[in-house]
């Protein structure tokens, strides 16, 4: 059943019981894609408490394909929620915050609706959550699938799997890897931690708002690395956020990283600069390669000293962006 929502319900405590998980898939003109997302859901060795799907104004017949499909489900199947929005937001970050105010779950895990979940996915991650005992966050192994072929996505290099990470593991494997250890549609978050952590900034970023919170997120750890790769990100997609929009601005993870460091633990400090420093780069090398002339302020919103070898190679990244 389709309902119309455009603002949040409100919120309520949670438990900590992985079982009672509540998947929210942000749809977006994902029409062709969308059947086979839920599907990979629906078909969960164990089963999440509900599916809610949030038309974030789609103007393809994905809506259609999920109402089609729900209905013929049997009495067993999880509930299927299909809510609407009317204006579409960036990112999908309104559509997931809206899924997380209304969610019954006392844990969200997401998917995005052009990947995959195979069947052991949550069955994967309560098991990890389970030896771990304590964890607010657990994310698990990724594969990439393109037409070239499936490959594993490295961003869990030196994690242990099974047992608690905190704060400062996990900003050293991101340093280390040069990516976030949590992807989306790998992750699933203890509700009220999304809910202390600000939710996804909507309306302020059009990308990179998942690391974003994901930051915030981790330093509420614990969390927990579920080493099977039972998620699947699909590259050979319809309406990629990642093909439509560009790194022009300086990415809106710089700013939290700023209102984080005075609160932060003396090495923990130090890994955020580090951090933002990388972040920086990295997505000016994307403007780059994109063609995309970066807005002015790169350079001023590096950490220093550590920030200053960086300088030089913003600097490169600039210029190619403007050479025809």
């Amino acid at each position: 059943m389709r309902s119309e929502i455009d603002q949040p319900t409100g919120s309520r405590p949670s438990e900590n019981a992985f079982a009672r998980v509540s998947v929210v898939i942000p749809l977006y003109n994902k029409g062709p894609h969308i059947v086979r997302a839920l599907e990979s859901v629906l078909a969960q060795t164990l089963p999440p408490l509900e599916i809610i799907i949030i038309d974030d104004a789609s103007a393809d017949d994905g809506p259609d394909r999920v109402e089609a499909l729900t209905g013929t489900l049997g009495k067993d199947a999880p509930p299927v929620r299909l809510l609407s929005r009317s204006i579409p937001g960036p990112g999908g970050y309104a559509a997931r915050n809206f899924g997380i105010f209304e969610a019954e779950g006392d844990w969200i895990a997401f998917l995005d609706a052009d990947d995959v979940w195979k069947p052991d996915h949550l069955a994967s991650m309560e098991r990890a959550v389970s030896v771990a005992g304590n964890a607010r966050f657990v994310f698990s192994g990724i594969d990439i699938v393109s037409e070239a072929g499936t490959r594993p996505y490295r961003h869990e290099e030196g994690l242990p799997a099974d047992t608690p990470l905190d704060f400062r593991r996990l900003l050293q494997t991101w340093l280390r890897t040069k990516r976030c250890p949590v992807w989306t549609g790998a992750a699933a978050f203890r509700r009220d931690v999304l809910l202390r952590a600000g939710l996804f900034p909507a309306g302020t970023a059009r990308r990179g708002g998942d690391k974003d919170l994901w930051l915030r997120a981790m330093a509420d750890g614990p969390g927990v690395y579920s080493r099977p790769r039972t998620a699947e990100f699909h590259q050979d997609t319809v309406n990629r956020v990642t093909k439509a929009t560009l790194h022009v601005e300086p990415p809106l993870l710089i700013r939290t990283i700023r209102t984080m460091l005075p609160s932060a633990a003396p090495g923990e400090k130090r890994l955020l600069k580090r951090l933002a420093n990388m972040e920086l780069a990295l997505y000016a090398r994307h403007a780059a390669g994109k063609r995309a002339r970066l807005k002015p302020g790169w350079q001023a919103q590096l950490f220093y000293p550590s920030g200053a070898a960086y300088v030089p190679l913003i600097a490169g990244f600039g210029l190619a962006a403007r050479r025809p």
